[in-house]
C-alpha cells in the first residue's frame, strides 16, 4: 500500500478503498472463491468459499485479488525491506514471492485468462515501472514508465489498456493508451491530457473517467464517465453525477458480463461510496443509503450483475466495524458473509 510500513495508517486504508485503479475480472460463480482482510492494525488475509464458508488463514498482508479463475490471489505483505507482492495458490496452500518493490499496490490488474498480472514497481521518489509478469514462468515484461492512475487487460488478455501522465503534478495531465502484453504497438487512445482510469469492457469497449473542470474548479476537477471503443473512437459521456467540491467523482470498477452494467465508486474527501451505473442509459444510483461515508464501499460485480460485493462499517472518523457483505444490484437487504472482513474479491 502507500505506506511502507508493518501496520496499515487508517486513513490511508479508507481512501484506498475508493479504487480508481482498473482491473477486468470475472468474479465469483457457484463455487467460486472469496479473500478479504482482517484486523486493521495487523492486517491478515483469508480465502474462503465466494458465500463466505469455509475460511481458511492466508498470513500476513492486505489488499488481494483473486484471479478469474478463482485459483490464485495476488497480495500485498509489508516487509522490513519495503512491500513486495506475493502469489499465493489455492491448491497448494501456500505462497510465494512475485514482485519486490511493489509501488501502489491498488493499481494491479489480472488478465481474464488468469496468466498473467499486471503490476507497478520502482522507486518511491520518481515515476513507476508498468510491468507484466507470466505467474507461470515469472517472466517480467516492461510496458511502459510514468505516473500512473490505471489499467486493465484486454478480454483476450493479449492487450493493456493504461493511464499515464509525464508529470506529479495535479490536476494530473493523463492520456490512455493501448499496448500489447509483450510490450510492443502501443497506440495513444486519447489526446485530451485529462483521461484516467481506462476498464475494458467484456465487449471491447473501454470505460474511462475524464477530468472536467480542472480551470473552473475550485478544489480540482470532477470525475465523469466516458466510454469509447477499443481504438480510442465513439467516445461518448456516459454519466453526469453531481460532484460537491470537495469530491472527486466517479471510478469505475466491474463490468457485467454483458457489458449492460457497470460498478463505479463515488469518492472524494472522507467519502467513498457504490455507485450503480447502467451502461446503456447513464442512469446512475447509489449502493449506499443516504451516501454515507461509512456505508457500503463496492469490491466486485457478479457476471450477471444482480449482486454486488464490498464492504460495510468502514468510517473515516474512526468508528470501524467491517463487514464483508453482497447486496442486489436493485437495491435491497445486504447479506453479511464475514464479520470484521473488509477489502474483498472473488474470481469463478
Amino acid at each position: 500500500m502507500g505506506a511502507r510500513m508493518s501496520t496499515l495508517p487508517q486513513r490511508k486504508l479508507l481512501a484506498a478503498i475508493f479504487v480508481v485503479a482498473a482491473f477486468l475480472v470475472l468474479p465469483a460463480a457457484a463455487g467460486a472463491t472469496l479473500s478479504y482482510t482482517k484486523d486493521l492494525k495487523q492486517p491478515t488475509l483469508f480465502y474462503a468459499k465466494d458465500n463466505g464458508k469455509g475460511a481458511k488463514k492466508i498470513g500476513p498482508g492486505y489488499n488481494s485479488l483473486v484471479s478469474p479463475d478463482g485459483k490464485s490471489v495476488i497480495f500485498e505483505r509489508s516487509t522490513s525491506n519495503g512491500v513486495e507482492m506475493r502469489l499465493f495458490s489455492v491448491e497448494k496452500g501456500k505462497s510465494e514471492r512475485l514482485m519486490s518493490p511493489l509501488q501502489e499496490g491498488y493499481l494491479r490488474a489480472w488478465s481474464p485468462d488468469s496468466t498473467l498480472v499486471a503490476a507497478l514497481t520502482g522507486k518511491l521518489d520518481g515515476p513507476d515501472t508498468l510491468v507484466v509478469i507470466d505467474v507461470e514462468t515469472m517472466k517480467r515484461t516492461k510496458i511502459a514508465t510514468g505516473y500512473f492512475n490505471g489499467f486493465s487487460f484486454s478480454p483476450k488478455s493479449d492487450e493493456l489498456a493504461y493511464g499515464v501522465s509525464q508529470s506529479i503534478h495535479y490536476p494530473i495531465n493523463s492520456n490512455i493508451f493501448r499496448v500489447k502484453v509483450d510490450g510492443t504497438g502501443r497506440v495513444a487512445l486519447t489526446h485530451d491530457h485529462q483521461s484516467v482510469d481506462p476498464l475494458w469492457g467484456p465487449k471491447g469497449q473501454i470505460v474511462f473517467g475524464r477530468e472536467l473542470g480542472a480551470k473552473t474548479r475550485q478544489n480540482g476537477p470532477a470525475n465523469q464517465l466516458f466510454v469509447m471503443n477499443e481504438d480510442g473512437e465513439r467516445i461518448s459521456q456516459v454519466t453526469h453525477t453531481k460532484v460537491s467540491p470537495l469530491a472527486q467523482g466517479l471510478g469505475p470498477i466491474q463490468w457485467s458480463e454483458n457489458g449492460n452494467r457497470l460498478l463505479a465508486e463515488f469518492g472524494g474527501e472522507d467519502e467513498s461510496y457504490a455507485v450503480a451505473v447502467n451502461m446503456v442509459t447513464g442512469q446512475e444510483r447509489s449502493l449506499s443509503p443516504g451516501n454515507s461515508e461509512s456505508g457500503f464501499q463496492g469490491a466486485a460485480l457478479s457476471p450477471d450483475g444482480q449482486t454486488v460485493l464490498g464492504t460495510t462499517g468502514l468510517s473515516f472518523g474512526g468508528n470501524l466495524h467491517p463487514k464483508v457483505v453482497t447486496k442486489p444490484w436493485n437495491g435491497g437487504k445486504e447479506k453479511v458473509l464475514i464479520p470484521g472482513g473488509y477489502l474483498p474479491s472473488w474470481g469463478s
